[in-house]
């Protein structure tokens, strides 16, 4: 379904450094206030960003914070030079004020990602562990909006926040709508610090699915999941009970990127130069120092096995909409540590499934 993928990339996410003046309870990166002297150099980032470009991808640059890097804005003069589609994903500290905004526009990036996890101070603050966090992103959503910079928001689904879904869709849709054009719901995937929290329950989770489902058909902005692709599978059951025919939806609704994400569309490169399949699948493929990103997408044996559903196992390997879904091969991993294994996320029963 997603051969295409298979040659390149469509998103290389970059995570140009681990500091950042946050102390997120989800944080994958386990960040800390101060650069790591292991960093990729400068130069090492201008080297990626030209295999990046040759693969005919794009860039998303996060962190950590990339704000705490001073060569930052050299980085997106380069891509910009040589017209790399280039995103950034800012922490919503103080360093994220309008004038570092609006350089970052003049230097040609096409988005913003934007995380909001708390409709208000009290929920998003203590999630980020930092006082004054909704304050700054609620700033840095009105500099996107005044500036014309698309966004994408970022929220992230657990146990904890659970509660926070339906209130941050009416926060965003009342006022930042523009700027948003893409809300991702993060169903957790337990890394990082994110091993102290819960994912939702499966019928927290249904109920989820069955808010984002509704709210798809008349948002202002495209609502997406990531490392939750059974919602796809809750998508088409749903369109298919109105009378729609599979091949008619699967053509109509190819923004939700169907098919496994991990690898397979996707990858990762950490601040050292360690490759992965994605953020959240700590399996590593090798280094940028040392070999080509676009070799290692291409021809990895690890690469290969996530784009074959057929090598899935449990009720994944079992499902007939493997194609369309596939798991988070992430969450199988941190579960029974075998990308391969089921997504125990998913709720769907194997009769259903059939």
């Amino acid at each position: 379904m997603r051969d295409f993928v298979y040659e390149k990339p469509i998103n290389v996410y970059l995570e140009i450094t681990i500091a950042c003046d946050l102390e997120c309870k989800h944080c994958r990166a386990e960040a800390i206030p101060e650069r790591s002297p292991e960093e990729l150099n400068t130069q090492e980032v201008k080297e990626l960003m030209d295999d990046i470009k040759g693969m005919g991808s794009h860039l998303i640059i996060s962190g950590g914070d990339p704000l705490k890097r001073k060569d930052l804005f050299e980085i997106l003069e380069y891509g910009k030079e040589i017209k790399l589609p280039t995103a950034v994903t800012p922490t919503t500290s103080p360093l994220a004020d309008f004038e570092k905004i609006k350089k970052m526009k003049e230097l040609g990036i096409y988005a913003l990602g934007i995380s909001l996890d708390g409709a208000d101070e009290n929920a998003q603050d203590s999630f980020r562990g930092v006082k004054g966090t909704f304050k700054n992103s609620m700033n840095v959503l009105s500099y996107a909006k005044e500036l014309n910079i698309p966004v994408q928001v970022n929220t992230t689904c657990t146990k904890e926040t659970v509660k926070e879904i339906k209130k941050i869709y009416n926060l965003l849709k009342e006022k930042f709508s523009p700027p948003v054009k893409r809300w991702s719901i993060f169903f957790l995937v337990p890394v990082g610090r994110g091993m102290q929290l819960q994912l939702p329950s499966h019928e927290e989770t249904k109920d989820i699915f069955e808010f984002l489902y509704e709210k798809s058909k008349s948002s202002p902005f495209h609502i997406t999941t990531t490392e939750a692709p059974s919602y796809k599978v809750f998508y088409l059951l749903k369109e298919i009970e109105k009378g729609k025919k599979l091949k008619e939806i699967l053509e109509s609704e190819i923004k939700m990127g169907f098919g496994i994400r991990d690898g397979n569309g996707v990858v990762f490169v950490s601040h050292k130069g360690d490759i992965y399949p994605s953020g959240f699948l700590p399996l590593k493929l090798g280094n940028v120092r040392k070999v080509k990103l676009s070799e290692v997408y291409k021809n990895h044996e690890i690469m290969k096995n996530l784009r074959n559903v057929n090598l899935l196992k449990g009720k994944c390997g079992e499902c007939n909409f493997k194609t369309v879904c596939g798991g988070s091969r992430a969450r199988a991993y941190g579960a029974k540590e075998n990308y391969l294994e089921e997504d125990p996320l998913c709720f769907f029963g194997k009769e259903i499934l059939k």
